[in-house]
């Protein structure tokens, strides 16, 4: 594409004065008027571009040292007035030399000093580049919505404001003829703010900052977003590119936005990816540095209260005096587990072992020297007093119980105690149970009236009795407890007010009956004395034909007796007969039928010592009338 052709020769001005010294007596022939809140920088390039000359640069040449020594031979040779001259702010090019007129509170560095920024809108009504526009982080322009542009349309290039003409590119594009990107409304309101400070307009913003507070937050926030200048400080580069600024403005943005949510979202981030720590500095970085130090002005305190406020919800560490620059309410969100302990009751292992069982909430820090230090939110002093208040060790609970240590350890094993605490799970020195749970077993903590007490012939028995002297099989303790707790058995009218459970009473002939039931149902053990009276013989009777093998048995649990199945009960009625019952069908006596029968028993007095005879089934039922009572074929056969 054709290039733009400077228009020296072709100035009205030159062809005039003859290129001479002539206008360096008079004056330069063409000066425009500068506009209030122009940039001096595009004023220059108006006037090169009015006289003709190929640059602000050529032009300053033009007017001689004499002319650019002080301000007013420069204001002379432009034959401005000091209201004129008021008008024009912003850093004037390096090579005039002149003192800066910048926003109040701003730095040159907070300038473009070579770039070109510009509102295409506002460029075309009007042909001046505003002093605002310079600013690195004002972005847009607030009259028309819209992002500003630094670069040409066609080539792409970043503009310089080392220029011929002030709205067209060296490749010859015009910079008027495309609009701009609509501004987020996020970063619109933080422009508003930022623009409305360089004004002096602080009323209804939010944060109320100066403009040079504006700078330093934008600053620190981009900082903060820039992971390869992790431990740098100081201005962030590149916020003469228009883009990174807008990107900038974008981070400001969107914190802002949902303040404090925002906030405390991005510290709960740098809290996560940081090693456990209980120090502020190790955890938070430069960020704790900045908020106490550089932002120290009472402006940036809504920066301290949201971060002392994240601190108090969510800080895992312990906050002490020695942290003298937070608030000192907030040195009071956590606690030590001794402090802990003292106002629960308690003692410090006991309130570790309440959070290594995940009752509790606490934070765990190991230092460099492996020593590992607590921390517990100032909220957890009330549970674990709750959790004390209400606990009781294993000898406690069975005594509250009224039942042997072992028959509470039995309650535990099968689920219907669920422990605070315990030996075996929580590895602790003493059980933690719950006095409310104990109190729900079957209901012990209320008066239980009869279901039925239209019963006056059935006597009653307490739990305790029962425990003491049926010799329960193993599970039966439990399975009569959740029989309780399912309606399937009826305390008795005699428990009033508070019943341990160990004490509670039952109807003997239901609970009996209950029994009998869940011993089929499950095929236990029973004892040999109840293994007696299942067969009708003595115990004595029975225990021998433990002894000898023809009543099987196995040890129990515990190895402290025999046991009987329930199969091996059936098994025996199946194979063996006792003499008395054949000599009750054969109408005699069992000394008689022991002379005249003509197979031989199995066991005796005679034979291995027993007291009383028995005989294979089989080999004597023919002597019965009829077969096996107690065989399958029989029961089958049964009309």
């Amino acid at each position: 594409m054709r290039r733009f052709e400077p228009t020296y020769h072709s100035s009205a001005a030159v062809s005039t004065t003859g290129g001479g010294c002539w206008w360096k007596r008079h004056g330069l022939p063409v000066r425009p008027r500068p506009h209030p809140g122009e940039w001096a920088y595009g004023y220059l390039v108006r006037v090169a571009e009015a006289n003709g000359y190929e640059s602000p640069r050529v032009l300053w040449r033009s007017l001689g040292p004499r002319r650019t020594s002080s301000v007013a031979s420069v204001r002379y040779a432009l034959r401005l007035s000091p209201i004129e001259w008021s008008f024009l702010s912003g850093p004037w090019p390096r090579f005039c030399r002149l003192e800066h007129v910048l926003a109040e509170g701003l730095a040159a560095s907070d300038y473009c000093h070579d770039h070109l920024r510009w509102c295409p809108h506002c460029l075309a009504e009007q042909r001046i580049l505003r002093a605002q526009w310079a600013i690195k982080l004002c972005v847009l322009c607030l009259k028309h919505g819209r992002y500003l542009r630094d670069t040409c349309p066609v080539c792409r290039q970043h503009q310089l404001l080392e220029r011929a003409a002030l709205d067209r590119c060296p490749c010859g594009a015009s910079l008027l003829s495309t609009c701009g990107e609509s501004a987020d409304e996020s970063v619109l309101r933080i422009q508003q703010a930022f623009q409305g400070s360089l004004e002096g307009r602080l009323e209804g913003q939010s944060p109320a900052l100066t403009a040079a507070a504006w700078i330093k937050f934008f600053h620190r926030i981009a900082a903060l977003h820039d992971s390869e200048r992790e431990g740098r400080s100081g201005n962030v580069p590149g916020l003469h590119r228009l883009e990174r600024a807008i990107a900038v403005n974008r981070q400001v943005a969107d914190l802002l936005s949902d303040w404090p949510r925002a906030f405390h979202r991005y510290l709960a981030t740098q809290q996560g990816r940081a090693a456990p720590s209980f120090s502020l500095p190790h955890t938070f970085g430069r960020l704790y540095q900045w908020l106490y130090a550089d932002l120290s002005a009472g402006e940036f305190a809504f920066l301290r209260e949201a971060f002392e406020a994240y601190l108090h919800q969510r800080w895992w560490g312990l906050l002490c005096r020695r942290n003298r620059r937070l608030s000192p309410h907030i040195t009071d969100a956590r606690k030590t587990v001794q402090a802990i302990a003292e106002e629960a009751g308690t003692t410090a292992s006991r309130v570790r072992q309440l959070y290594l069982a995940g009752w509790i909430d606490a934070d765990i820090a190991e230092q460099a020297s492996g020593r590992r230090v607590w921390s517990f939110p100032t909220s957890q002093v009330a549970p674990v007093a709750a959790l004390i208040a209400d606990g009781l060790t294993l000898k406690a609970a069975a005594a509250y119980l009224q039942l042997p240590r072992r028959r509470v350890r039995e309650l535990i094993e099968s689920g219907l105690i669920q422990p605070v605490l315990s030996a075996e799970g929580h590895r602790t020195a003493a059980w933690l149970l719950s006095r409310r749970e104990l109190d729900g077993l079957c209901g012990s903590d209320v008066s239980r009236p009869a279901l039925d007490v239209a019963k006056p012939s059935l006597d009653s028995v307490s739990l305790g009795q029962i425990l003491k002297a049926w010799r329960l099989e193993v599970g039966a303790f439990p399975a009569l407890v959740k029989a309780l707790q399912a309606g399937e058995l009826s305390p008795c009218a005699a428990n009033t007010g508070r019943v341990a459970l160990g004490a509670m009473c039952l109807f003997r002939q239901e609970v009996q009956a209950w029994m009998a039931q869940w011993r089929r149902a499950q095929d236990a053990d029973i004892s040999i004395t109840d293994a007696a009276r299942a067969l009708g013989l003595k115990e004595q009777v029975a225990f021998e034909l433990v002894r000898t093998g023809l009543l099987k048995s196995r040890p129990s649990l515990n190895g402290s007796m025999r046991r009987i199945p329930l199969h091996e009960l059936e098994s025996f009625k199946v194979c063996y007969v006792a003499l008395a019952e054949v000599a009750r069908t054969l109408g005699t006596s069992s000394r008689h039928a022991l002379a005249h029968l003509d197979m031989s028993p199995v066991t005796g007095p005679s034979v291995d010592g027993c007291r009383q005879y028995f005989y294979l089934r089989k080999e004597v039922a023919h002597l019965l009338g009829s077969l096996n009572p107690y065989s399958q074929e029989h029961r089958h056969d049964e009309p």
